[in-house]
């Protein structure tokens, strides 16, 4: 027979359960089963599943109202709630009747800017995300691109150099990628112009086969290039750069050591 959870007697149940039984209010409970539910567990069970349910049932009978309706209506109504308890009160508050019906209107465009202003600023972060990606993307391309025009560069080191010159360049506005002002290094520069001046600094990138005098025959070709030196001095030069890219010929008229407008600088020993 099976054991039954509450008896009013234990005559009927095999004499090796009894101990399974504590005897409460005058009846048997079955409790010596591990993980059995006793009568209280039980009723507690009950009485929260009855609850549960009557608030389910309230809860239907209150969304019955929103059956079928879309939720822009819904939302409109709640918006008015506000004008419709000022109407409410009578002709002695048409202030705030008028402030209501204001703010009706009011909500609904509020609501609608906030969600433009929210999708313009992720707009804005993954536009910002893209341009720094691409800036990053042209920087590295720019210097792989000077590292196959200089003989003996070692593989090894091509990404010390992408590495290095990702914090070294800009790119300007007409997509030109040359070297910041104020990092240590000659700014407005080109990136091949930027690697042949690491010959001093870095010569491990050419292997033990290159020196310094390698980097001093650049470095006149570079000081060449810029016709702010003495030794580039190019007028016509100085002025296309000007027209094209200010920001830039102010930074190869510093570089050599004199500003846009300024005096032919002094002949310097190359290094």
């Amino acid at each position: 027979m099976a054991l039954q959870i509450i008896l009013e007697t234990l005559d009927d149940v095999d004499e090796k359960y009894h101990d399974l039984y504590t005897e409460k209010d005058g009846k048997f409970q079955l409790t010596g089963v591990e993980g059995m539910k006793t009568q209280a567990d039980i009723d507690r069970l009950q009485t929260a599943l009855a609850k549960e349910r009557a608030e389910h049932k309230n809860l239907k009978e209150r969304v019955k109202i929103f059956e079928g309706r879309k939720f822009e209506d819904i939302q409109a109504d709640l918006d008015r709630i506000p004008e419709l308890e000022a109407a409410a009160k009578g002709d002695k508050n048409v202030d705030e009747l008028v402030e209501a019906k204001l703010r009706a209107k009011i909500v609904p465009i509020e609501r609608e800017r906030d969600k433009y202003a929210k999708e313009l600023e992720e707009a804005k972060s993954t536009i910002g995300n893209y341009e720094n990606a691409s800036r990053v993307r042209k920087i590295q391309d720019s210097i792989r691109s000077a590292v196959g025009k200089q003989q003996g560069f070692q593989k090894s080191a091509i990404e010390d150099a992408i590495t290095l010159g990702e914090r070294l360049f800009e790119v300007l506005d007409d997509g030109t990628v040359v070297t910041k002002d104020n990092v240590g290094v000659t700014p407005g520069i080109t990136a091949e112009d930027w690697l042949s001046d690491r010959k001093n600094d870095k010569p491990h990138w050419w292997g033990s086969s290159q020196g310094g005098g390698a980097a001093g025959s650049r470095g006149a070709s570079s000081t060449a290039d810029n016709p702010w030196t003495n030794a580039g001095w190019n007028l016509t030069k100085q002025g296309q750069i000007i027209r094209d890219d200010p920001k830039r010929a102010e930074q190869l008229a510093r570089a050599a050591g004199t500003q846009i407008g300024g005096p032919k600088p002094e002949a310097k020993n190359n290094r």
